[in-house]
């Protein structure tokens, strides 16, 4: 009864944006979730990268003209990919492993399904361990 990845709701805590589109769009589309971040995509619907407010931030302090630049020259590459199938227990190994900036659920065709947020992680892990208590 090990639990996957697709048994988390991973529809919340980000909103996708396209690699072209500009940072002035990525922060009206940031405003208007609290705390999560956005997912950079391409046209086959492939994470390319993620933005958050770090990203923002660095690139406001180096004046950017937010109309022109591109989501593409800011975002953060640093993530995971991680399959709707994979169980919990592999996802956090990967996790601790790695420490990507961010964790995004794909489909087998590598389309992007979710975002695996901080608040994801904590269900996970309550989840495994819960299990493990179970000896499942």
């Amino acid at each position: 009864m090990s639990k996957t990845v697709a048994d988390l709701k991973l529809d919340d805590e980000h909103m996708t944006i396209g690699i072209d589109d500009s940072m002035a769009e990525a922060s009206r589309r940031l405003l208007t979730i609290s705390g999560g971040i956005l997912v950079v995509l391409d046209d086959d619907s492939k994470t390319k990268g993620v933005i958050g407010q770090r990203q923002f931030l660095k690139a406001f302090a180096e004046n950017i003209d937010s109309n022109e630049a591109k989501c593409s020259e800011w975002m953060e590459m640093d993530f995971l990919e991680v399959q709707l199938n994979q169980t919990l227990k592999s996802v956090l190994a990967d996790i601790q492993e790695r420490a990507p900036q961010a964790v995004v659920a794909v489909q087998e065709d590598g389309e992007f399904a979710g975002y695996f947020s901080p608040t994801d992680y904590q269900e996970a892990t309550r989840i495994v361990s819960s299990l493990k208590g179970l000896n499942l």
